[in-house]
């Protein structure tokens, strides 16, 4: 049974591009627009985040165990009137480009 799912919304900023996912700073996957992906993680504390390119999303804590899943959407805060503003994103604050958050029960 995998206990880790990533679900990622679908938007125009990143459409044709996947987004790669790490785990304690090793990559585990890609997941691509409005797509679904998951993984067994060994239980215990883990690091996850998203990148694409030089641009990240925050960090999350994942405290996986084998008889639990976890869920993180993700997804890109390039949206709407931000589009403008992807160049201003990408050099100042590319640690804030992705959004990631843990989806509750």
């Amino acid at each position: 049974m995998n206990n880790l799912v990533v679900q990622r919304d679908s938007g125009y900023a990143d459409r044709v591009r996947k987004y790669k996912i790490y785990c304690n700073s090793k990559l585990i996957g890609k997941v691509g627009d409005g797509e679904s992906v998951s993984f067994e993680l060994p239980d215990g504390q883990h690091e996850i985040y998203f990148k694409i390119d030089w641009a990240r999303s925050n960090k999350i804590t994942v405290d996986a165990r084998h008889d639990e899943v976890s869920i993180i959407n993700v997804g890109s805060s390039i949206r709407g009137w931000k589009l403008p503003l992807a160049a201003f994103y990408i050099l100042f604050m590319p640690h804030k480009y992705l959004w990631a958050k843990v989806q509750s029960s």
